[in-house]
């Protein structure tokens, strides 16, 4: 009877601990999410009202000048073929094939995951295209054309929405060489989407800018949900463990 006293009371402090841990976890991710969302909308505000009052004019065109005179003419179809990546009728299939898979190993919580910042980048970037109105720049003509209005670049916000998450889910299963491996890649991807939109003079830099901003905010969210939603699955399972169910 003592014994197992003394065993029910050991469990207890191991759920009590690991509850501790989990809390301590919800919290530091609360407020790094805080810390994240606060600065992006600082910096997302700032861009804008450069944007809005035509502050940012002569820094677009430098800077896309510069790309335009620097930038070997040989880059044109590499561009083209990773700007590509960033369009609706290539993420979405590949989203589709993303999730699918995801179903398929049982990580349906990843799956949903991704499915809903992708969701929520593409949702996010066609409202504020539609409330800024910002024309097209006209800085150079690369023979390549782009529809639709500029501010913020909906290939910089849905990049960080699907590649970046993308990226996070599979790297978080990974140890060692492949986990930084494939954040190298999935960085290197979605400066490249946003680069290929300055080489190609469909976006301004502040609309890339602007993008990447955007989706980070819609991302840390959602990346807070599954950090709560983890850590009360955890608490759950081990007051399970304890009650013996």
């Amino acid at each position: 009877m003592l014994r197992a006293l003394f065993e029910t009371v050991l469990e207890s402090q191991t759920v009590s601990k690991l509850a501790n841990r989990l809390t301590l976890a919800a919290a530091v991710w609360l407020a790094i999410t805080l810390a994240t969302s606060a600065f992006v909308v600082w910096a997302f505000a700032e861009i804008t009202e450069e944007v809005i009052e035509g502050e940012s004019r002569r820094f677009d065109r430098a800077v896309l000048l510069w790309i335009h005179t620097h930038f070997p003419a040989w880059l044109d179809e590499p561009m083209r073929l990773v700007t590509a990546l960033g369009y609706y009728d290539v993420v979405l299939p590949l989203l589709a094939v993303s999730v699918f898979g995801f179903y398929r190993k049982g990580w349906r919580l990843s799956a949903t995951l991704l499915l809903v910042s992708t969701a929520g980048s593409i949702v996010l970037t066609t409202v504020l295209k539609a409330v800024f109105r910002r024309a097209r720049p006209e800085v150079f003509d690369s023979g390549y054309t782009a529809s639709f209005y500029s501010f913020p670049s909906g290939h910089a916000t849905v990049a960080v929405g699907f590649y970046g998450m993308l990226t996070l889910l599979i790297a978080y299963r990974l140890n060692g060489v492949a986990r930084w491996a494939v954040v190298a890649a999935g960085v290197l991807l979605v400066l490249l989407i946003g680069f290929s939109r300055l080489y190609l003079g469909v976006h301004y830099p502040t609309d890339v800018l602007a993008g990447y901003l955007a989706a980070p905010l819609w991302v840390v969210s959602v990346g807070a949900v599954y950090v709560m939603w983890v850590s009360i699955r955890g608490l759950r399972n081990a007051e399970s463990r304890r009650d013996g169910r």
